[in-house]
Protein backbone atom coordinates (compact mmCIF):
# COMPACT_ATOMS: atom_id res chain seq x y z
CA UNK A 1 0.00 0.00 0.00
CA UNK A 2 1.26 3.08 -1.09
CA UNK A 3 0.53 6.62 0.85
CA UNK A 4 1.93 10.26 0.44
CA UNK A 5 3.47 12.31 3.15
CA UNK A 6 4.54 15.47 2.10
CA UNK A 7 4.41 14.93 -1.19
CA UNK A 8 6.91 11.80 -0.47
CA UNK A 9 5.84 7.82 -1.36
CA UNK A 10 5.56 6.50 1.63
CA UNK A 11 5.54 1.97 1.66
CA UNK A 12 3.22 1.44 4.54
CA UNK A 13 4.31 -2.45 4.31
CA UNK A 14 8.31 -1.47 5.31
CA UNK A 15 7.10 0.91 7.91
CA UNK A 16 7.86 -0.31 11.76
CA UNK A 17 5.92 1.21 14.80
CA UNK A 18 7.79 2.04 17.61
CA UNK A 19 5.74 -0.79 19.64
CA UNK A 20 7.30 -3.59 17.95
CA UNK A 21 9.24 -5.74 19.24
CA UNK A 22 12.50 -5.71 17.11
CA UNK A 23 13.56 -9.29 17.34
CA UNK A 24 10.25 -10.75 16.98
CA UNK A 25 8.04 -10.74 13.60
CA UNK A 26 7.16 -7.58 12.66
CA UNK A 27 3.37 -6.54 13.30
CA UNK A 28 1.28 -5.86 10.35
CA UNK A 29 0.90 -1.89 10.44
CA UNK A 30 -2.02 0.11 10.63
CA UNK A 31 -3.17 1.83 7.59
CA UNK A 32 -3.46 5.61 7.95
CA UNK A 33 -6.96 7.97 7.61
CA UNK A 34 -7.36 8.60 3.56
CA UNK A 35 -7.86 12.27 3.56
CA UNK A 36 -8.46 13.90 -0.24
CA UNK A 37 -7.23 17.74 -1.03
CA UNK A 38 -9.34 18.61 -3.91
CA UNK A 39 -8.03 21.99 -4.73
CA UNK A 40 -6.80 23.45 -8.37
CA UNK A 41 -3.99 24.84 -6.15
CA UNK A 42 -1.09 22.90 -5.98
CA UNK A 43 0.61 25.32 -2.72
CA UNK A 44 -2.75 23.92 -0.76
CA UNK A 45 -1.81 21.14 -1.34
CA UNK A 46 1.90 21.60 0.31
CA UNK A 47 0.56 23.42 2.94
CA UNK A 48 -1.97 20.96 4.23
CA UNK A 49 0.48 18.00 3.56
CA UNK A 50 2.25 19.87 5.96
CA UNK A 51 0.65 21.30 8.23
CA UNK A 52 -0.92 17.81 9.05
CA UNK A 53 2.32 15.87 8.62
CA UNK A 54 2.42 14.91 12.42
CA UNK A 55 -0.88 13.83 12.52
CA UNK A 56 -2.84 10.92 13.97
CA UNK A 57 -6.12 9.68 15.62
CA UNK A 58 -6.47 6.63 17.26
CA UNK A 59 -2.81 5.30 16.59
CA UNK A 60 -3.21 5.82 12.96
CA UNK A 61 -1.62 8.47 10.58
CA UNK A 62 -3.04 9.83 7.31
CA UNK A 63 -2.88 8.91 3.91
CA UNK A 64 -3.03 11.84 1.65
CA UNK A 65 -4.82 11.84 -1.55
CA UNK A 66 -4.43 14.65 -4.08
CA UNK A 67 -7.37 15.76 -6.96
CA UNK A 68 -6.95 19.08 -8.98
CA UNK A 69 -10.68 19.37 -10.34
CA UNK A 70 -14.59 18.25 -9.44
CA UNK A 71 -14.85 16.04 -11.96
CA UNK A 72 -11.22 14.63 -10.29
CA UNK A 73 -12.38 14.63 -6.94
CA UNK A 74 -15.35 12.23 -7.79
CA UNK A 75 -12.74 10.16 -9.85
CA UNK A 76 -10.60 9.95 -6.42
CA UNK A 77 -13.67 8.99 -4.08
CA UNK A 78 -14.64 6.26 -6.77
CA UNK A 79 -10.82 4.98 -6.43
CA UNK A 80 -10.89 5.19 -2.86
CA UNK A 81 -14.45 4.51 -1.54
CA UNK A 82 -13.09 3.64 1.95
CA UNK A 83 -11.66 7.57 2.11
CA UNK A 84 -12.34 9.66 5.60
CA UNK A 85 -12.13 13.25 5.00
CA UNK A 86 -12.58 15.56 1.78
CA UNK A 87 -11.07 18.88 1.79
CA UNK A 88 -12.65 20.30 -0.78
CA UNK A 89 -12.74 23.86 -2.79
CA UNK A 90 -15.53 25.37 -4.18
CA UNK A 91 -13.94 27.16 -7.34
CA UNK A 92 -12.09 24.57 -9.59
CA UNK A 93 -12.78 24.17 -13.12
CA UNK A 94 -16.15 26.13 -12.69
CA UNK A 95 -17.12 28.47 -10.11
CA UNK A 96 -19.31 25.53 -8.59
CA UNK A 97 -17.14 22.53 -9.24
CA UNK A 98 -16.66 21.50 -5.52
CA UNK A 99 -20.57 21.70 -4.94
CA UNK A 100 -21.59 19.47 -7.96
CA UNK A 101 -18.15 17.30 -6.92
CA UNK A 102 -20.43 16.57 -3.61
CA UNK A 103 -23.75 16.36 -5.24
CA UNK A 104 -22.28 13.85 -7.29
CA UNK A 105 -20.43 11.86 -4.49
CA UNK A 106 -23.12 11.65 -2.36
CA UNK A 107 -25.86 10.59 -5.36
CA UNK A 108 -24.26 9.35 -8.12
CA UNK A 109 -21.81 7.28 -5.69
CA UNK A 110 -23.90 7.24 -2.96
CA UNK A 111 -21.15 7.61 -0.75
CA UNK A 112 -22.92 8.88 2.98
CA UNK A 113 -19.90 8.21 5.25
CA UNK A 114 -17.08 10.24 3.96
CA UNK A 115 -16.56 13.55 5.65
CA UNK A 116 -16.68 16.36 3.73
CA UNK A 117 -15.48 19.98 4.60
CA UNK A 118 -15.84 22.59 2.46
CA UNK A 119 -12.84 25.06 2.08
CA UNK A 120 -13.37 28.29 -0.08
CA UNK A 121 -11.31 31.35 -0.42
CA UNK A 122 -14.49 33.14 -1.85
CA UNK A 123 -17.16 32.89 0.67
CA UNK A 124 -19.19 35.09 -1.68
CA UNK A 125 -19.20 32.48 -4.38
CA UNK A 126 -20.95 29.89 -2.09
CA UNK A 127 -22.76 31.81 0.89
CA UNK A 128 -22.55 29.01 4.11
CA UNK A 129 -26.08 29.44 5.06
CA UNK A 130 -27.13 28.40 1.58
CA UNK A 131 -24.79 26.06 0.68
CA UNK A 132 -25.07 24.02 4.10
CA UNK A 133 -28.70 23.89 3.57
CA UNK A 134 -28.62 22.62 0.10
CA UNK A 135 -25.24 20.46 0.04
CA UNK A 136 -24.28 17.35 2.38
CA UNK A 137 -21.80 18.75 3.77
CA UNK A 138 -20.23 18.86 6.82
CA UNK A 139 -18.65 21.92 7.26
CA UNK A 140 -17.65 24.93 5.57
CA UNK A 141 -14.70 26.94 6.40
CA UNK A 142 -13.13 29.66 4.67
CA UNK A 143 -9.24 29.84 4.12
CA UNK A 144 -8.78 32.59 5.38
CA UNK A 145 -9.82 31.74 9.10
CA UNK A 146 -8.44 28.00 8.94
CA UNK A 147 -5.48 28.26 11.11
CA UNK A 148 -3.41 25.14 11.77
CA UNK A 149 -5.08 24.52 14.75
CA UNK A 150 -8.40 25.22 13.32
CA UNK A 151 -7.74 22.48 10.57
CA UNK A 152 -6.17 20.09 13.47
CA UNK A 153 -9.40 20.76 15.40
CA UNK A 154 -11.60 20.30 12.33
CA UNK A 155 -9.87 17.33 11.04
CA UNK A 156 -9.78 15.43 14.47
CA UNK A 157 -13.83 16.25 15.02
CA UNK A 158 -14.31 14.66 10.88
CA UNK A 159 -12.41 11.72 11.14
CA UNK A 160 -13.85 11.05 15.16
CA UNK A 161 -17.48 11.42 13.12
CA UNK A 162 -16.20 9.25 10.02
CA UNK A 163 -15.31 6.29 12.74
CA UNK A 164 -18.53 6.75 15.10
CA UNK A 165 -20.51 6.28 11.18
CA UNK A 166 -18.87 3.33 10.39
CA UNK A 167 -18.98 1.92 13.74
CA UNK A 168 -22.94 2.42 13.30
CA UNK A 169 -22.98 1.13 9.96
CA UNK A 170 -20.59 -2.10 10.75
CA UNK A 171 -23.21 -2.91 13.34
CA UNK A 172 -25.80 -2.33 11.11
CA UNK A 173 -24.91 -4.84 8.80
CA UNK A 174 -23.38 -7.52 11.16
CA UNK A 175 -26.66 -7.38 12.73
CA UNK A 176 -28.60 -8.14 9.24
CA UNK A 177 -26.01 -10.60 8.49
CA UNK A 178 -27.04 -12.33 11.60
CA UNK A 179 -30.46 -11.92 10.99
CA UNK A 180 -30.66 -13.37 7.12
CA UNK A 181 -28.30 -16.33 8.35
CA UNK A 182 -30.21 -17.03 11.25
CA UNK A 183 -33.38 -17.68 8.75
CA UNK A 184 -30.95 -20.19 6.57
CA UNK A 185 -30.44 -22.31 9.85
CA UNK A 186 -32.99 -24.51 9.17
CA UNK A 187 -31.90 -24.99 5.93
CA UNK A 188 -30.42 -28.68 7.22
CA UNK A 189 -32.91 -31.16 8.28
CA UNK A 190 -30.27 -32.69 10.23
CA UNK A 191 -27.80 -32.01 12.86
CA UNK A 192 -24.44 -32.85 10.70
CA UNK A 193 -25.50 -30.87 7.87
CA UNK A 194 -26.66 -27.86 10.38
CA UNK A 195 -23.38 -28.14 12.07
CA UNK A 196 -21.60 -27.92 8.67
CA UNK A 197 -23.14 -24.76 7.55
CA UNK A 198 -23.41 -23.25 11.35
CA UNK A 199 -19.53 -23.25 10.14
CA UNK A 200 -19.40 -21.34 7.46
CA UNK A 201 -21.71 -18.89 8.55
CA UNK A 202 -19.60 -17.98 11.40
CA UNK A 203 -16.71 -17.58 8.81
CA UNK A 204 -19.07 -15.11 7.52
CA UNK A 205 -19.09 -13.28 10.30
CA UNK A 206 -15.71 -12.85 11.63
CA UNK A 207 -14.88 -11.89 7.78
CA UNK A 208 -17.38 -9.45 7.66
CA UNK A 209 -16.74 -8.06 11.19
CA UNK A 210 -12.74 -8.16 11.08
CA UNK A 211 -12.17 -6.12 8.05
CA UNK A 212 -11.08 -6.23 4.41
CA UNK A 213 -8.07 -9.09 3.79
CA UNK A 214 -9.03 -11.02 6.94
CA UNK A 215 -7.94 -14.23 6.22
CA UNK A 216 -10.19 -16.94 8.42
CA UNK A 217 -9.64 -20.52 9.07
CA UNK A 218 -11.79 -22.97 11.40
CA UNK A 219 -13.50 -26.55 11.65
CA UNK A 220 -16.66 -27.54 12.67
CA UNK A 221 -16.73 -30.73 14.98
CA UNK A 222 -18.94 -33.72 16.34
CA UNK A 223 -18.79 -36.34 19.40
CA UNK A 224 -18.19 -39.51 18.03
CA UNK A 225 -17.15 -42.74 19.50
CA UNK A 226 -16.03 -40.73 23.02
CA UNK A 227 -13.51 -38.66 20.17
CA UNK A 228 -14.26 -35.24 18.33
CA UNK A 229 -14.53 -35.80 14.30
CA UNK A 230 -14.06 -32.98 12.55
CA UNK A 231 -17.04 -32.49 10.01
CA UNK A 232 -16.09 -29.09 8.18
CA UNK A 233 -12.66 -27.71 7.73
CA UNK A 234 -12.48 -23.89 6.07
CA UNK A 235 -8.98 -21.86 5.59
CA UNK A 236 -5.99 -23.56 6.99
CA UNK A 237 -8.08 -26.48 7.83
CA UNK A 238 -9.77 -27.53 4.89
CA UNK A 239 -9.91 -30.77 3.75
CA UNK A 240 -9.46 -32.69 7.38
CA UNK A 241 -13.37 -33.83 7.33
CA UNK A 242 -14.03 -36.83 8.88
CA UNK A 243 -10.55 -37.06 10.96
CA UNK A 244 -10.34 -36.83 14.39
CA UNK A 245 -9.33 -33.48 15.68
CA UNK A 246 -6.59 -35.41 18.22
CA UNK A 247 -4.77 -36.64 15.25
CA UNK A 248 -5.14 -34.02 12.74
CA UNK A 249 -4.70 -30.59 15.12
CA UNK A 250 -2.07 -29.16 17.26
CA UNK A 251 -2.50 -29.83 20.86
CA UNK A 252 -3.05 -25.84 21.18
CA UNK A 253 -6.50 -26.24 19.68
CA UNK A 254 -6.68 -29.05 21.96
CA UNK A 255 -6.38 -26.97 25.16
CA UNK A 256 -8.85 -24.23 23.48
CA UNK A 257 -11.88 -26.23 22.98
CA UNK A 258 -11.29 -27.79 25.91
CA UNK A 259 -11.60 -23.84 27.40
CA UNK A 260 -15.62 -23.81 25.93
CA UNK A 261 -16.49 -26.65 28.17
CA UNK A 262 -15.99 -24.73 31.41
CA UNK A 263 -18.40 -21.56 32.66
CA UNK A 264 -18.47 -20.27 29.42
CA UNK A 265 -19.69 -21.73 26.38
CA UNK A 266 -18.08 -19.05 24.04
CA UNK A 267 -14.46 -18.48 24.64
CA UNK A 268 -12.00 -15.73 22.87
CA UNK A 269 -8.37 -15.34 22.52
CA UNK A 270 -6.87 -12.39 20.60
CA UNK A 271 -7.97 -13.77 17.33
CA UNK A 272 -9.20 -16.48 17.85
CA UNK A 273 -12.58 -18.40 19.19
CA UNK A 274 -13.90 -21.69 20.12
CA UNK A 275 -17.82 -22.59 21.00
CA UNK A 276 -19.29 -25.22 22.48
CA UNK A 277 -22.43 -26.95 20.95
CA UNK A 278 -24.50 -29.20 22.38
CA UNK A 279 -27.91 -30.92 22.80
CA UNK A 280 -29.90 -32.08 25.74
CA UNK A 281 -29.20 -35.41 24.24
CA UNK A 282 -25.31 -35.38 25.04
CA UNK A 283 -24.56 -34.96 21.53
CA UNK A 284 -21.92 -32.01 21.20
CA UNK A 285 -19.32 -30.93 19.06
CA UNK A 286 -17.41 -27.34 18.59
CA UNK A 287 -16.96 -24.70 16.35
CA UNK A 288 -13.52 -23.61 15.85
CA UNK A 289 -12.25 -20.46 14.09
CA UNK A 290 -9.01 -18.20 13.58
CA UNK A 291 -8.24 -15.01 12.10
CA UNK A 292 -5.63 -13.85 10.87
CA UNK A 293 -5.84 -10.71 12.58
CA UNK A 294 -7.18 -9.32 16.51
CA UNK A 295 -10.61 -10.03 16.24
CA UNK A 296 -12.80 -6.48 17.14
CA UNK A 297 -15.35 -6.15 19.98
CA UNK A 298 -17.74 -5.86 17.33
CA UNK A 299 -16.58 -9.69 15.83
CA UNK A 300 -16.34 -10.81 19.36
CA UNK A 301 -20.25 -9.18 20.03
CA UNK A 302 -21.80 -10.88 16.93
CA UNK A 303 -20.55 -13.73 17.50
CA UNK A 304 -21.71 -14.67 20.57
CA UNK A 305 -24.93 -13.30 18.92
CA UNK A 306 -24.98 -15.55 16.55
CA UNK A 307 -24.07 -18.69 18.99
CA UNK A 308 -27.16 -17.87 20.94
CA UNK A 309 -29.26 -18.33 17.89
CA UNK A 310 -27.40 -21.65 16.87
CA UNK A 311 -27.55 -22.79 20.43
CA UNK A 312 -31.67 -22.15 20.40
CA UNK A 313 -31.95 -23.35 16.33
CA UNK A 314 -29.87 -26.95 17.47
CA UNK A 315 -31.81 -27.58 20.21
CA UNK A 316 -35.16 -26.95 18.47
CA UNK A 317 -33.61 -29.15 15.53
CA UNK A 318 -32.69 -32.20 18.26
CA UNK A 319 -36.36 -31.44 19.28
CA UNK A 320 -38.06 -32.24 16.20
CA UNK A 321 -35.72 -34.58 15.25
CA UNK A 322 -37.64 -36.53 18.03
CA UNK A 323 -41.16 -35.66 17.00
CA UNK A 324 -40.32 -36.92 14.23
CA UNK A 325 -38.50 -40.36 15.19
CA UNK A 326 -41.36 -40.83 17.16
CA UNK A 327 -44.14 -40.20 14.67
CA UNK A 328 -42.41 -43.26 11.94
CA UNK A 329 -41.98 -45.52 15.00
CA UNK A 330 -45.33 -45.19 15.99
CA UNK A 331 -46.67 -45.54 12.05
CA UNK A 332 -43.95 -48.23 11.46
CA UNK A 333 -45.53 -50.06 14.53
CA UNK A 334 -49.04 -49.23 13.29
CA UNK A 335 -48.23 -50.74 10.02
CA UNK A 336 -46.41 -53.95 11.45
CA UNK A 337 -49.78 -54.59 13.87
CA UNK A 338 -51.95 -54.45 10.21
CA UNK A 339 -49.25 -56.66 8.54
CA UNK A 340 -49.23 -59.45 11.55
CA UNK A 341 -52.51 -59.25 11.71
CA UNK A 342 -52.80 -60.02 7.89
CA UNK A 343 -49.94 -62.77 8.08
CA UNK A 344 -47.98 -60.85 5.59
CA UNK A 345 -44.15 -61.31 5.26
CA UNK A 346 -42.51 -59.78 8.26
CA UNK A 347 -41.31 -55.86 7.78
CA UNK A 348 -43.55 -56.12 4.32
CA UNK A 349 -43.94 -52.29 5.51
CA UNK A 350 -40.57 -51.41 6.30
CA UNK A 351 -39.51 -52.24 2.79
CA UNK A 352 -42.34 -50.65 0.85
CA UNK A 353 -40.80 -47.33 2.95
CA UNK A 354 -37.48 -47.94 2.09
CA UNK A 355 -38.60 -48.59 -1.80
CA UNK A 356 -40.71 -46.27 -2.02
CA UNK A 357 -38.43 -43.17 -0.71
CA UNK A 358 -35.75 -44.99 -4.06
CA UNK A 359 -38.24 -45.20 -6.61
CA UNK A 360 -39.61 -41.65 -5.78
CA UNK A 361 -35.97 -40.07 -6.05
CA UNK A 362 -35.46 -42.38 -9.07
CA UNK A 363 -38.52 -40.32 -10.47
CA UNK A 364 -37.42 -36.92 -10.12
CA UNK A 365 -38.76 -35.90 -6.52
CA UNK A 366 -37.13 -33.93 -3.96
CA UNK A 367 -35.20 -35.09 -0.91
CA UNK A 368 -37.86 -33.85 1.35
CA UNK A 369 -40.88 -34.97 -0.97
CA UNK A 370 -39.20 -38.49 -0.86
CA UNK A 371 -38.78 -38.72 3.04
CA UNK A 372 -42.45 -37.54 3.40
CA UNK A 373 -43.11 -40.88 1.28
CA UNK A 374 -41.01 -43.19 2.76
CA UNK A 375 -42.79 -41.38 6.25
CA UNK A 376 -46.11 -42.18 5.13
CA UNK A 377 -45.82 -45.52 3.07
CA UNK A 378 -45.73 -47.63 5.89
CA UNK A 379 -49.73 -46.72 6.36
CA UNK A 380 -50.90 -47.90 2.92
CA UNK A 381 -53.25 -50.93 4.18
CA UNK A 382 -53.95 -49.35 8.04
CA UNK A 383 -57.69 -50.15 6.15
CA UNK A 384 -57.09 -53.81 5.99
CA UNK A 385 -57.44 -53.52 9.83
CA UNK A 386 -61.55 -53.23 9.47
CA UNK A 387 -61.24 -56.53 7.21
CA UNK A 388 -62.44 -59.28 8.86
CA UNK A 389 -59.87 -62.41 9.77
CA UNK A 390 -61.60 -64.90 7.65
CA UNK A 391 -61.37 -62.73 4.48
CA UNK A 392 -58.20 -61.03 5.18
CA UNK A 393 -56.82 -64.27 5.59
CA UNK A 394 -58.29 -66.78 3.48
CA UNK A 395 -55.52 -68.97 1.59
CA UNK A 396 -57.84 -69.64 -1.43
CA UNK A 397 -59.03 -67.33 -4.16
CA UNK A 398 -61.83 -65.24 -2.45
CA UNK A 399 -65.59 -65.01 -3.56
CA UNK A 400 -66.59 -61.81 -5.29
CA UNK A 401 -68.55 -60.53 -1.98
CA UNK A 402 -65.09 -61.32 -0.39
CA UNK A 403 -63.21 -59.48 -2.74
CA UNK A 404 -65.54 -56.23 -3.10
CA UNK A 405 -65.37 -56.75 1.20
CA UNK A 406 -61.34 -56.50 0.74
CA UNK A 407 -61.42 -53.22 -1.60
CA UNK A 408 -63.10 -50.79 0.78
CA UNK A 409 -59.70 -51.56 2.80
CA UNK A 410 -58.84 -48.02 0.43
CA UNK A 411 -62.03 -46.62 1.11
CA UNK A 412 -61.09 -47.52 5.20
CA UNK A 413 -57.43 -46.74 5.32
CA UNK A 414 -58.31 -43.03 3.75
CA UNK A 415 -61.01 -42.50 6.69
CA UNK A 416 -58.87 -43.58 9.39
CA UNK A 417 -56.01 -41.04 8.51
CA UNK A 418 -57.81 -38.30 7.06
CA UNK A 419 -59.05 -36.53 10.20
CA UNK A 420 -55.27 -35.22 11.05
CA UNK A 421 -53.57 -32.23 10.14
CA UNK A 422 -50.32 -33.89 9.76
CA UNK A 423 -48.63 -33.40 6.79
CA UNK A 424 -47.63 -37.19 6.98
CA UNK A 425 -51.04 -38.71 7.74
CA UNK A 426 -52.59 -36.11 5.00
CA UNK A 427 -50.02 -38.11 2.67
CA UNK A 428 -50.53 -41.58 4.57
CA UNK A 429 -54.47 -41.14 3.49
CA UNK A 430 -53.74 -39.90 -0.41
CA UNK A 431 -51.84 -43.47 -0.41
CA UNK A 432 -53.90 -45.61 1.28
CA UNK A 433 -56.59 -44.32 -1.53
CA UNK A 434 -54.92 -44.64 -4.48
CA UNK A 435 -52.10 -47.19 -4.15
CA UNK A 436 -55.09 -49.81 -5.71
CA UNK A 437 -55.57 -47.40 -8.79
CA UNK A 438 -54.66 -48.36 -12.19
CA UNK A 439 -53.10 -46.57 -15.18
CA UNK A 440 -55.85 -47.55 -17.25
CA UNK A 441 -58.42 -46.49 -15.24
CA UNK A 442 -59.32 -50.17 -13.96
CA UNK A 443 -58.10 -50.00 -10.89
CA UNK A 444 -60.50 -48.70 -7.15
CA UNK A 445 -61.98 -47.47 -5.17
CA UNK A 446 -62.07 -44.32 -7.59
CA UNK A 447 -61.53 -45.40 -10.88
CA UNK A 448 -58.76 -42.75 -11.60
CA UNK A 449 -56.64 -43.23 -14.93
CA UNK A 450 -53.14 -42.14 -15.88
CA UNK A 451 -51.59 -38.88 -13.79
CA UNK A 452 -55.16 -38.75 -12.32
CA UNK A 453 -53.18 -40.43 -9.88
CA UNK A 454 -50.58 -38.68 -7.70
CA UNK A 455 -47.43 -39.81 -8.08
CA UNK A 456 -47.22 -41.02 -4.24
CA UNK A 457 -50.24 -43.41 -5.07
CA UNK A 458 -48.46 -44.54 -8.20
CA UNK A 459 -44.95 -45.40 -6.95
CA UNK A 460 -46.98 -47.13 -3.66
CA UNK A 461 -48.79 -49.42 -5.50
CA UNK A 462 -46.04 -50.46 -7.77
CA UNK A 463 -43.45 -51.08 -5.20
CA UNK A 464 -46.38 -52.92 -2.56
CA UNK A 465 -47.15 -55.37 -5.82
CA UNK A 466 -43.00 -56.10 -6.43
CA UNK A 467 -42.78 -56.87 -2.78
CA UNK A 468 -45.73 -58.77 -2.42
CA UNK A 469 -45.02 -60.79 -5.59
CA UNK A 470 -41.55 -61.23 -3.79
CA UNK A 471 -42.60 -62.53 -0.88
CA UNK A 472 -45.39 -65.35 0.90
CA UNK A 473 -49.02 -64.63 0.99
CA UNK A 474 -51.42 -66.38 2.59
CA UNK A 475 -53.16 -67.42 -0.97
CA UNK A 476 -49.71 -67.66 -2.75
CA UNK A 477 -46.01 -68.60 -2.31
CA UNK A 478 -42.87 -66.34 -2.81
CA UNK A 479 -42.18 -65.57 -6.91
CA UNK A 480 -38.71 -66.04 -8.32
CA UNK A 481 -37.65 -62.93 -9.70
CA UNK A 482 -38.19 -63.21 -13.59
CA UNK A 483 -41.84 -64.13 -12.81
CA UNK A 484 -42.01 -61.11 -11.05
CA UNK A 485 -40.46 -58.68 -13.87
CA UNK A 486 -42.04 -60.65 -16.31
CA UNK A 487 -45.68 -59.78 -14.93
CA UNK A 488 -44.33 -55.78 -13.71
CA UNK A 489 -43.33 -55.23 -17.94
CA UNK A 490 -46.56 -57.18 -18.60
CA UNK A 491 -49.11 -54.66 -16.84
CA UNK A 492 -46.71 -51.80 -17.40
CA UNK A 493 -49.33 -49.25 -19.48
CA UNK A 494 -52.34 -51.14 -17.66
CA UNK A 495 -51.60 -51.30 -14.25
CA UNK A 496 -48.91 -49.62 -13.66
CA UNK A 497 -46.96 -46.06 -14.83
CA UNK A 498 -44.70 -47.19 -17.17
CA UNK A 499 -41.95 -44.26 -16.65
CA UNK A 500 -42.07 -45.69 -13.20
CA UNK A 501 -41.87 -49.71 -14.06
CA UNK A 502 -39.13 -48.35 -16.56
CA UNK A 503 -37.17 -46.65 -13.86
CA UNK A 504 -37.96 -49.77 -11.02
CA UNK A 505 -36.38 -52.31 -13.73
CA UNK A 506 -32.99 -50.01 -15.41
CA UNK A 507 -32.35 -50.36 -11.19
CA UNK A 508 -33.80 -53.48 -10.40
CA UNK A 509 -30.44 -54.47 -8.25
CA UNK A 510 -31.19 -51.83 -5.98
CA UNK A 511 -34.66 -52.86 -5.82
CA UNK A 512 -33.48 -56.55 -5.12
CA UNK A 513 -30.53 -56.36 -3.20
CA UNK A 514 -32.11 -56.94 0.28
CA UNK A 515 -34.77 -59.31 -1.02
CA UNK A 516 -33.91 -62.97 -0.11
CA UNK A 517 -37.49 -65.02 -1.32
CA UNK A 518 -36.83 -68.40 -3.06
CA UNK A 519 -36.65 -69.11 -6.54
CA UNK A 520 -38.34 -72.08 -7.95
CA UNK A 521 -42.29 -72.04 -6.11
CA UNK A 522 -45.31 -72.66 -8.31
CA UNK A 523 -46.68 -69.32 -9.90
CA UNK A 524 -49.83 -70.18 -11.30
CA UNK A 525 -51.74 -67.68 -13.40
CA UNK A 526 -54.77 -68.00 -10.66
CA UNK A 527 -52.67 -66.91 -8.16
CA UNK A 528 -50.88 -63.85 -9.99
CA UNK A 529 -54.80 -62.62 -10.73
CA UNK A 530 -55.67 -62.82 -7.00
CA UNK A 531 -52.79 -61.19 -6.16
CA UNK A 532 -53.14 -58.19 -8.68
CA UNK A 533 -56.99 -57.68 -7.80
CA UNK A 534 -56.53 -57.17 -4.48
Amino acid sequence: MTSQNNGIPLDLDEVVFAAEDPDGPPAAPVPGWKLLIADDDEEVHALTRLVLSGFTFEGRSLSFVSAYSGRETVERIREHPDTALVLLDVVMERDDAGLQAVRRIRDELGNRFVRIILRTGQPGQAPEQEVVSSYDINDYKAKTELTAQKLFTAVTAALRAYRDVRTIERHRVGFELISRLSGRLFEHAEPLGFRRGALRHFAEILGASGGEDVAVSGLSTVRFDQRCVILEGVGAYEGLQGRFVSEACREELHARLRASRGDEADVFGDDWYAGLFATAQDAYGYIYLESSSPLPDLARSLMRSYAANVRVALQNLHLNLEVVETQREMIHTLGEVVESRSQETAHHVKRVAQQSYRLARLAGLDEERAQLLQMAAPLHDVGKIAIPDAVLNKPGRLTDEERTLMMTHAELGHQILAGSNREVFQTAALVALQHHEKWDGTGYPRGLRGEEIDIFGRIVGLVDVFDALRHERAYKPAFPLEKCVEILKQDSGRHFDPRLVGLFLEHLDEFTAEHCAGGAASTSDEAVEELLAV
